[in-house]
C-alpha cells in the first residue's frame, strides 16, 4: 500500500481507489475556498491523473487555476497543473512515483493515419490520441524542446518512425543531421535516406546550403515531391560552431512548407537564442520538462504553460497555434526500431552539395582570420585534389599562400567529413 498521500486510508495498491479519493479532496478544497465545483476522475494515465471540473453557475475558472498551488497541497502532489482542454477545465495531478509507469508504443502503433504525414503522437490528458501532421500548416515544421531527461530524443524517434513506417520512400526523404554523434544511429540504413546521417559542421553546412537550393529548384519546376524532413538534432550545437547556419534554417522554415519541405529539430532551450530568426516560422512545439520557471515563457513563447511541472521520461506539452495540449510520448522498445525500414545502401548527395573544402575553409577560426585572402572555386577544386593526394598543412601553406592554422582548420575538417 503506497503512502504518498497523507491520511489515505487502505485502499488496496492504489490506482483508481486512490484517484477517486483524490477527487473527493480537491473537491473539498475548493468548496473551502467557497468555489462551486464537481471534480471527477477523467484519465488514469501513465504518470498523471486527470480531473475534470465541473463548474457551478457563474464560477470564474481563472478562480481554479490560481488554486493550484492548494489543490497540490491538498492532494499531497509535487505539483498541479490546471488546463482547458476543449472547453473542459482539467486538473492534473502526478501519480506517486511508484505507479507512474510509461506508455508503450503498441497501444499507437495500430492506429490508422488520417493521412500519411499524421504521426499518433501520444494520449494526450483526457484520454484521447494527439495528432501531428506536418502536412497541416499548423504544424508543418517541429521544434522539440526540453531538458535531459525530458525525453525528446525518444519523441524524435518515435515521429520518425511513424513517418518512415508509414511513407515509401518514393514519398518522402529524409535528412539527418546529428552534431551530438549516436542520437540517429538507428536510423542510418533506411531506404528513405537522402545522404548518410551527418556529424560534421561543414557537412552540415554544405547539405543545408543544397536543401535551400532544392527549394529554389522546386519553386522553379513547380514539383513539390517527394515530401522531404529535415532532421536536426541539438540545433544549438550546430548553430554555436557556425552562427551563418542560421540563414538556410531560416529560410526552409519560411517557405519550405508551401513545396513539400519540413523541418523537425530538438534544443534543450527552444527560442530565438537557439534558432535566431527562424523561430517565428516554426508554427509547432513540442515541450518537455524546462529546468525552471524563470526559462518556462521562453520555451514555451507563451505564459501560463507550467512545463516546469512535467514530469519527464515522454510528458509533453505540444504547442499549436492557440492550443496547449499535455500528453505523454510512447517508449520504443527494440519491436519498433526492429520494424524499422532497412536498404542495403544509403543514397548519398556527394555529387550534388557544394565544394568541401571551400565550406571548411568558411568555418574560420573565432578569434580573427577573417581578412585572409579570399580563394577562387578553381584554388578551392585544386586544393580539393591535392588533399586527395595526401598532401600536408605545410604544402598547403606554401602552394596556396595561406596561414599555418587555416590551413590546418581545412586539412582537419577534410579529413573529419571525409572519414
Amino acid at each position: 500500500m503506497t503512502k504518498y498521500y497523507a491520511g489515505t486510508p487502505a485502499i488496496g495498491d492504489g490506482g483508481r481507489g486512490e484517484a477517486h479519493f483524490t477527487a473527493a479532496l480537491l473537491q473539498a478544497t475548493l468548496a473551502a475556498r467557497k468555489v462551486a465545483a464537481m471534480v471527477s476522475l477523467a484519465w488514469d494515465g501513465p504518470q498523471v491523473w486527470t480531473f475534470a471540473v465541473s463548474l457551478g453557475l457563474g464560477e470564474d475558472p481563472e478562480r481554479v487555476e490560481r488554486l493550484s498551488g492548494a489543490l497540490a497541497i491538498a492532494a499531497g502532489a509535487e505539483s498541479c497543473r490546471v488546463a482547458r482542454d476543449r472547453g473542459r477545465l482539467l486538473i492534473e495531478i502526478p501519480k506517486p512515483p511508484e505507479q507512474r509507469r510509461p506508455l508503450r508504443a503498441a497501444r499507437l502503433d495500430v492506429l490508422d493515419p488520417p493521412g500519411p504525414m499524421a504521426v499518433a503522437l501520444g494520449i494526450a490528458t483526457g484520454g484521447r490520441v494527439a495528432w501531428l501532421d506536418l502536412a497541416d500548416e499548423r504544424t508543418c515544421h517541429v521544434i522539440i524542446g526540453g531538458t535531459t531527461g525530458s525525453g525528446k530524443t525518444m519523441a524524435l524517434h518515435w515521429l520518425l518512425y511513424r513517418l518512415l513506417r508509414q511513407n515509401s520512400p518514393r514519398s518522402l526523404r529524409l535528412l539527418a543531421l546529428d552534431p551530438k554523434r549516436g542520437e540517429l544511429d538507428m536510423f542510418a540504413r533506411v531506404p528513405h535516406l537522402l545522404h548518410p546521417v551527418v556529424t560534421h559542421p561543414v557537412e552540415a553546412g554544405r547539405v543545408l546550403a543544397w536543401l535551400t537550393a532544392e527549394l529554389d529548384r522546386r519553386a522553379e519546376s513547380g514539383r513539390h515531391t517527394p515530401r522531404l524532413v529535415a532532421v536536426i538534432e541539438e540545433v544549438a550545437d550546430l548553430l554555436a560552431v557556425n552562427r551563418e547556419l542560421a540563414m538556410p534554417i531560416a529560410r526552409v522554415a519560411q517557405i519550405g512548407r508551401s513545396l513539400g519541405v519540413h523541418l523537425v529539430v530538438t534544443t534543450q532551450q527552444p527560442g530565438a537564442k537557439s534558432l535566431g530568426d527562424a523561430v517565428a516560422n516554426f508554427p509547432a512545439r513540442l515541450l518537455g520538462r524546462v529546468a525552471s520557471a524563470t526559462l518556462t515563457y521562453g520555451a514555451a513563447g507563451r505564459a501560463k504553460t507550467m512545463a516546469d511541472q512535467l514530469l519527464g521520461r515522454g510528458d509533453f506539452l505540444l504547442l499549436t497555434a492557440g492550443t496547449v495540449t499535455r500528453l505523454q510520448i510512447p517508449l520504443m522498445g527494440g519491436r519498433e526500431y526492429g520494424r524499422l525500414p532497412r536498404g542495403e545502401r544509403v543514397a548519398t548527395l556527394e555529387a550534388e552539395l557544394p565544394n568541401l573544402v571551400a565550406w571548411a575553409d568558411r568555418f574560420r577560426d573565432p578569434r580573427g582570420g577573417r581578412g585572409a585572402r579570399p580563394l577562387g572555386a578553381e584554388e578551392y577544386e585544386r586544393m580539393e585534389r591535392e588533399l586527395e593526394g595526401g598532401v600536408g598543412v605545410k604544402d598547403l601553406r606554401a602552394k596556396f599562400g595561406i596561414g599555418y592554422n587555416r590551413a590546418r582548420r581545412i586539412r582537419s575538417a577534410w579529413q573529419e567529413v571525409r572519414g
